[in-house]
């Protein structure tokens, strides 16, 4: 209890009414589906993999009998298991009717300290609102280069200087295995990474940061999540200390006229450290297509990505003509699809 109102802290699973009462409050103030909040905090299926911390603070609406109101603000911490390092920072949402009154800021300020206190060095959010930010920036966030993504990073260095220092180490071998929710917060580094390539993956509509703003954070993880629920399938590979360096993906596309004749489109991107674990990513997609039925490999990708093209074209892949224009950072640019059998 304090002057504030009353400020629940809850970690995954949380009740099922809990985990509703937030996906119903989050989707009114953001005006998007949260229907994964109710599986990832209420049924906890990610217990292993992520670490969740809601705080929940409600308003007295009676001091003697303490009867409370529903919520007024929040916010979500996830922290990855395997690297305590790295934290997302999400569903900070007020009340219309209870902002500018330093609540959201007060939950903020919790969390932030809580991971901290916890070994955290990088702590990510995302947000497109001035007045959020300046919030996050008075607590020690700071904005990414070609971003909307802001970093509160431990030590005394600016987020671009934590990511060069998070790679460094990044090493020897890669492992390459199918996606899963470990990568969750490890892919926020990877992809805010500027990239020399402008399309990193076609297949979830990923660029550099490079060359275009990229506006998601926590955001960029149900990307992979939802091809794999369309029936499609990706992989992380992962250095020896642990650091996701690289991504590659496969989307169904229905070719012909016969839904047992389908098209693969694979794409994928790596960290410049580990430049040879394109190939075994790549691989991983193509043989994951080929075991699902698909009879033939799709790659769309920017003209302007020359290397790109000459890897794909060093294992099989061919010019299929032009693509549709995309927009990278404001600028329209051609792209050019290549194909191979399976």
């Amino acid at each position: 209890m304090n002057d504030l109102g009353t400020i629940e802290i809850e970690r995954a699973p949380v009740s099922a009414g809990l985990a509703d009462e937030l996906a119903v409050f989050w989707e009114a103030i953001f005006e998007t589906s949260f229907e994964e909040t109710r599986e990832v905090l209420g049924n906890g299926i990610e217990v292993g993999r992520n670490r969740d911390t809601v705080w929940c603070l409600r308003q007295d609406l009676s001091a003697a009998t303490l009867e409370l109101s529903g919520l007024v603000s929040t916010c979500q911490l996830t922290v990855s298991v395997e690297q305590e390092e790295l934290g997302g920072l999400g569903g900070v949402a007020t009340a219309e009717d209870c902002r500018r009154q330093g609540l959201g800021e007060r939950l903020c300020r919790e969390a932030r300290d809580l991971f901290r206190e916890g070994g955290g060095e990088a702590l990510f959010l995302g947000t497109v609102n001035p007045a959020a930010a300046r919030v996050y920036t008075r607590l020690g966030w700071q904005r990414l280069a070609g971003s909307t993504v802001y970093a509160n990073i431990t030590d005394d260095l600016s987020p671009e200087e934590f990511l060069v220092d998070w790679y460094r180490g990044a090493t020897g071998p890669v492992t390459v295995s199918p996606g899963t929710a470990h990568a969750r917060v490890p892919m926020i580094p990877l992809l805010l990474t500027p990239h020399s390539e402008q399309v990193l993956d076609a297949s979830v509509n990923l660029v550099s940061t490079r060359y275009a703003r990229q506006d998601s954070c926590m955001g960029l993880y149900p990307r992979y999540a939802e091809l794999a629920e369309g029936g499609g399938a990706w992989f992380g590979g992962w250095s020896e200390n642990r650091r996701l360096v690289g991504l590659a993906s496969v989307r169904p596309l229905v070719s012909g006229d016969a839904e047992s004749e389908w098209t693969a489109q694979i794409d994928g991107c790596v960290h410049r450290v580990a430049r040879t674990a394109w190939r075994d990513l790549i691989d991983a997609a193509l043989a994951w297509a080929s075991e699902a039925g698909a009879s033939e490999a799709l790659v769309v990708t920017s003209v302007e990505d020359e290397l790109k093209r000459i890897q794909f074209e060093a294992i099989g892949f061919r010019s299929d003509g032009a693509g549709d224009e995309i927009d990278i950072g404001g600028r329209w640019v051609a792209t050019i699809r290549l194909k191979r059998l399976l």
